[in-house]
């Protein structure tokens, strides 16, 4: 198995099993272009800005997420099952409006 440098340095599986071997740098102020870059030749603003460009995918995904489990709680409170087409559940009347 291959160990990075920085799987050394740390010593701690804990710490290092869910790094990429690679990030995403987004394009920022002068630098027009996103960029991808070994996690071992990474700058800490490089880190940090990685970081704020997978927070925004999160919060995304998050949006999204929440989005769905309010449509699946609206058309069980109308007592819509499992197999049930989500349009035909919500058109029901009865339960929470």
């Amino acid at each position: 198995m291959f160990k990075s440098k920085l799987t050394k340095l740390l010593k701690d599986e804990y710490l290092t099993r869910d790094l990429p071997k690679e990030i995403t740098v987004p394009a920022l102020g002068a630098i027009p272009e996103t960029s991808i870059k070994n996690l071992e030749d990474a700058t800490l603003d490089d880190l940090a800005f990685a970081a704020q460009a997978l927070d925004l995918e999160v919060d995304a995904i998050n949006s999204r997420l929440y989005a769905i489990r309010r449509l699946y709680r609206a058309a069980r409170s109308k007592g819509a099952l499992g197999a049930e087409n989500i349009v035909d559940a919500l058109s029901r009347k009865g339960g929470d409006q």
